[in-house]
C-alpha cells in the first residue's frame, strides 16, 4: 500500500516529471561536451516544472474516463499546493545565480506556460493555448525543447551545426511524446471540441504518424553521427527509439495514467541515462 502512495506522490506530484526535465536539460550538456550547469539551475528547471503541473492539475477537472490521476488530485489537493509551495522556493533559491538578461527569458518562457493553461488569451471562447489544438502540441513540444535544449547551453560556446541537430531532434522526441497523450485524450478533447492533432487524424493516424515521427527521429540521429561521429551516442538515440516504440505499443493496449506517466514521460529520463552510460564508455 505504501509502495503505491508514494508511486502516487512522484508520478501524480509531478515529481517525476520534474525529474525528467533536469535529465533532458543534462543530457544536452553531455551531448554538445559543455560542463554542467551549476546546481541552482537544475533548481529552476525543477521547480519551474512543478509549479507548472501542479498548478495546471490543482485547477484541472475534466480528464479522461476513470483517471487516477485526476482522482488523486481531486483527493489531494493540500499537496498540490505544498509541491506547487516547494517549487516556489526551488525557484526563489536558483535566482541568485541567474544574469539580468535571464529573467527576461524566464519571463518569456512562463508567460507561454501560464497561457497554456490558464483563460488569459482574449479570443472568444477559447482563452487557453491549449484549447487550440494544433497550437498546443507544437507550443508544448517547442517550449519542452527550449527549456532542456537551449536555455542550459545559451551562455556557452558549441557547435551550431550539432546545436541545430540536437535541437531539431528534442523537438521531434517531444512531438511524439505529447502526440500519444493527445491520442489518449481524444474522447475528452472531442467532448470539450478541442481539435487536437489527434482528434483530426483520429487514433489509427496518429499512431501511424507517430511511427513516422520517430523514423524521423532515428534519421536526424543518424545524419548527426554522419557530421559528428559519436558512436555511443548514436546507439544511445536509436535505443531510446526502440524503448518509445515498445512503450508507444503497450499504450495500444493499456489506457493508463501509469503507463503514460511512468512510461511515455519516463522515455524522457530513460534518454538521458543512456546518453549519461554511453558517454562514460566513449
Amino acid at each position: 500500500m505504501w509502495i503505491k502512495k508514494i508511486s502516487e506522490l512522484i508520478l501524480f506530484g509531478s515529481i517525476f516529471i520534474a525529474a525528467c526535465a533536469v535529465g533532458l536539460s543534462m543530457e544536452t550538456n553531455i551531448l554538445l561536451g559543455v560542463p554542467f550547469n551549476n546546481v541552482s539551475f537544475y533548481c529552476f528547471v525543477f521547480g519551474a516544472t512543478l509549479v507548472q503541473y501542479n498548478l495546471h492539475y490543482l485547477v484541472k477537472k475534466t480528464a479522461v474516463h476513470h483517471s487516477a490521476r485526476l482522482a488523486w488530485s481531486q483527493k489531494n489537493k493540500n499537496i498540490h499546493l505544498v509541491l506547487l509551495s516547494a517549487g516556489v522556493i526551488f525557484i526563489l533559491f536558483s535566482f541568485f545565480n541567474f544574469h539580468l538578461k535571464h529573467f527576461a527569458i524566464l519571463i518569456g518562457l512562463g508567460f507561454i506556460a501560464m497561457l497554456y493553461s490558464f483563460p488569459f488569451l482574449p479570443f472568444g471562447k477559447r482563452k487557453r493555448i491549449k484549447d487550440y489544438g494544433f497550437l498546443k502540441i507544437i507550443t508544448l513540444a517547442l517550449l519542452w525543447t527550449l527549456v532542456t535544449v537551449w536555455f542550459p547551453v545559451n551562455d556557452m560556446s558549441v557547435s551550431t551545426s550539432l546545436f541545430i541537430f540536437i535541437f531539431a531532434k528534442r523537438f521531434v522526441f517531444m512531438f511524439i511524446l505529447c502526440l500519444l497523450f493527445d491520442v489518449r485524450d481524444i474522447g475528452i478533447d472531442n467532448k470539450e471540441k478541442i481539435n487536437t492533432l489527434a482528434v483530426i487524424l483520429g487514433k489509427k493516424k496518429s499512431y501511424f504518424l507517430s511511427y513516422i515521427l520517430l523514423i524521423v527521429f532515428v534519421l536526424i540521429s543518424y545524419f548527426q553521427y554522419f557530421y559528428f561521429p559519436q558512436t555511443g551516442f548514436f546507439i544511445a538515440m536509436l535505443a531510446s527509439a526502440v524503448a518509445t516504440l515498445g512503450t508507444l505499443e503497450i499504450t495500444r493496449k493499456i489506457n493508463s495514467d501509469f503507463i503514460y506517466l511512468a512510461g511515455i514521460d519516463g522515455m524522457m529520463l530513460l534518454q538521458a541515462l543512456l546518453v549519461y552510460l554511453f558517454s562514460i564508455k566513449l
